[in-house]
């Protein structure tokens, strides 16, 4: 026997096949999303395949990773996985695999689900869930984006998507030997987590992050002056040093993910996400202040981000003159320090507004 589902929707250019960017593409699909290939991108750049940047599908990506607080998320200097990114990923925080969020994504979507783990029941839910015409969200047992979304089976064999558009997108569905832990979609139900639960997750994490003094511990590592900075640094270790905040860089472009849920929010006349809970009281005239601050204070960041980067890949330590990048790296971490502050302060506003 086979049955495949007609799984056309693309999966977001920002990241693997993670479970926010299995989970966004599925739930979509189970809403009777229509994918058009012609819709161009705003940027202006040929069609846009290859991120979702402009697409509604690719705008989806941008709620889940926002709202469950990934996109809030902040590295320390020293690598080790800080306790927000534990409460959102069990080992890589882009996965967002835990239990805690996976359940949060699934309410906040407003979906029942189950959890499988036991491999001898992985055969009859897939071809229960395909022939009721709902794809199943898979875990993989190892590798980078170890999430799949089956979409049909054929005998013993399972059948996926090609994944369009997802970064070091699997080339082979997976078999079932292959399975660590399946995730049913259920009955749709009115939404067990809203926006403020939303923007509570937020708050969460990014309190966190100014409580640890995240930031404060870059600029102790990168300051001239301060007790353990560059000045007491060989250039191996400034490079080495330089290079880890050039590659926590690359985690910060989150800003992006997480403005782009408010940006559609500008234009109160806007149908963003108004069917998703009660997300369409974002679009109250009276938050538009905050929301415009948001977009800016996270449109600063994803600049000075890639200044760093850019200064990481120019800087030639063995001149004079590099000594004293570590004060342009002090000041741009500050000032990225202080974007991070005024968007807390407006989730916070926007908290106690709707509450």
């Amino acid at each position: 026997m086979e049955n495949v589902l007609s799984f056309t929707i693309p999966f977001s250019g920002f990241c693997g096949t993670t479970f926010i960017n299995c989970f966004s593409p599925a739930y979509l699909f189970l809403e009777k999303y229509v994918y058009d290939r012609k819709v161009r991108k705003q940027c202006g750049t040929a069609t846009c395949d290859d991120c979702g940047y402009c697409r509604e599908d690719g705008r989806y990506f941008f709620l889940f990773d926002t709202m469950c607080g990934r996109s809030s998320l902040r590295c320390g200097f020293d690598g080790k996985l800080t306790e927000m990114e534990r409460l959102i990923g069990e080992i890589d925080p882009y996965e967002g695999d835990t239990d805690n969020n996976i359940d949060f994504l699934f309410g906040f979507a407003g979906y029942e689900y189950r959890k499988l783990t036991a491999p001898n029941e992985f055969k009859a839910a897939i071809v229960a869930s395909i022939d009721a015409g709902k794809p199943v969200i898979a875990k993989v047992k190892s590798g980078g984006g170890r999430f799949r979304v089956i979409t049909g089976y054929g005998g013993d064999a399972l059948i996926c998507p090609d994944y369009t558009g997802a970064q070091n997108k699997p080339e082979t569905a997976p078999g079932y030997d292959e399975l660590e832990a399946l995730y049913i979609f259920g009955d749709k139900i009115t939404p067990r987590y809203m926006l403020k639960e939303g923007l509570e997750r937020i708050r969460q994490v990014m309190e966190y992050n100014a409580n640890e003094k995240l930031w404060d511990g870059y600029i102790e590592k990168m300051g001239l002056y301060t007790a353990d900075g560059l000045n007491n640094c060989d250039t191996e270790e400034k490079k080495a040093r330089m290079k880890r905040v050039a590659e926590t860089m690359w985690h910060t472009f989150s800003c992006h993910n997480f403005a782009e849920v408010f940006r559609k929010y500008h234009n109160s006349n806007s149908a963003a996400y108004d069917e998703m809970g009660d997300m369409k009281k974002l679009r109250d005239p009276k938050y538009k202040g905050f929301l415009d601050e948001i977009s800016a204070c996270c449109g600063y960041t994803h600049d000075l981000a890639w200044a760093l980067i850019g200064l990481e890949e120019c800087a030639d330590w063995n001149r004079h003159a590099a000594g004293y990048f570590g004060e342009m790296v002090e000041l741009t971490l500050g000032q990225i320090a202080k974007n991070d502050a005024r968007v807390l302060e407006i989730i916070k506003e926007l908290i106690d507004n709707l509450s």
